[in-house]
This record gives structure tokens, sequence and C-alpha cells, in this order.
């Protein structure tokens, strides 16, 4: 089931280790609010995010909501805020078809298709700022950037 949710819509860059990058991150996603947790969406555009930067409460767990409304294909990088920055909790393609997938760390999420969604269930835990681009052809250099920052 999960190999066709991610043919169908995403694609991700998963680099696993062994051990989670944040060390005590399971018991940091356990105590976590997630009935309280904030939720924030990202528009995927052709080429810029809305919104652009964003800004994060380390040790407040969150639905990062990013939707591909561009016409064009789009990915959502930002390797050092998804390695080192973040306790994970999952990433999720909404239903119908939707799914889950589970793994210590991401480098980048990538939504293809237009109309594309998919959701990150995480705690920031590392304070500073992270950039975020698009590494698809030239969309960087067309202005595809953003930061996150985690006060």
């Amino acid at each position: 089931m999960k190999r066709s949710i991610v043919a169908a819509a995403f694609t991700f860059a998963l680099t696993a280790s062994a051990l989670a990058q944040i060390p005590n991150a399971d018991e940091i996603v356990r105590k976590a609010a997630w009935d309280d947790m904030e939720i924030v969406t990202v528009e995927l555009l052709d080429h810029h995010f809305v919104p652009k930067d964003l800004k994060l409460k380390a040790g407040v767990p969150y639905r990062i909501i990013l939707k591909n409304t561009g016409e064009q294909d789009h990915f959502y990088t930002a390797a050092e805020f998804f390695k080192e920055a973040v306790a994970w909790r999952k990433v999720q393609v909404p239903r119908p078809g939707g799914g889950e997938i589970r793994a210590p760390y991401f480098t980048a999420i990538e939504a293809y298709k237009k109309g594309g969604q998919i959701e990150l269930f995480l705690v920031p835990v590392k304070k500073g700022t992270y950039n975020v681009v698009c590494t698809i052809g030239d969309h960087e250099e067309k202005g595809m950037t953003g930061t996150i920052t985690v006060e």
C-alpha cells in the first residue's frame, strides 16, 4: 500500500539511519500534546512558497500541510531542519488512498503533482534558522526559497 501511495502522488527522499538524529525523539513525540498541535499550511506555487518563511516554537507539536497548488512539480527540501532539528512522529498522505510513512528523519519532501498534499507531524527541537528550497531545475534561481526558524 505504501508503494502505491508514493507512486500515486509523492516521492520521499528518505535517508533513514539506525539512530534518530534527536537522541530522545521517541520520548519527545510520545509526550507531545498532539490534541493541541499547531496546524500550518504551506502552498507550493510555481516558483515560490506561501508563506515563504515559517516561524515555529521549539517543543510545540505541529502538523505542517504541504500543498502543491502550482502547475509544475515541486520539492520542499529542508535537509538540515528535517534531519537535525526535528523529532518526527510521521508523514502521511490524506485519504482517499492515504497512508503514512515513519522514519527517523527525512531530508526532502517531494510533492510532484498539482493538487498533491502531504502532512508532516513533528516537534521542532533545535533552535535556529534553516533554509528551504525547491531543487527542481531552475526553481531555486527563480525564487523558490524560504526559511524555517525555530524559536
